[in-house]
């Protein structure tokens, strides 16, 4: 699946960072390295532009936004 990650620290402290995926809105034309999300989330950072990503995450600190996987399985 197209996402874009965004870098969240924990309620802003200092540490870990925790990288959530984001489900481009129109993944067919990304073609820049801030695309709009399918959440509709503004602001969010961006560090490595559109990439695939496993449908199921397994490494530890990296999850999907559920807005936009519930935005994304509405349309599917």
């Amino acid at each position: 699946m197209r996402a874009t990650a965004e870098r969240v620290r924990p309620d802003g402290v200092l540490g870990p960072v925790e990288i959530i995926w984001h489900v481009p809105a129109d993944p067919a034309s990304c073609d820049g390295d801030y695309p709009p999300v399918a959440c509709g989330e503004p602001g969010i950072s961006v560090p490595g532009g559109i990439r695939e990503v496993p449908e199921k995450l397994t490494e530890p600190g990296r999850r999907w936004c559920t807005a936009c996987r519930t935005s994304t399985q509405r349309t599917t």
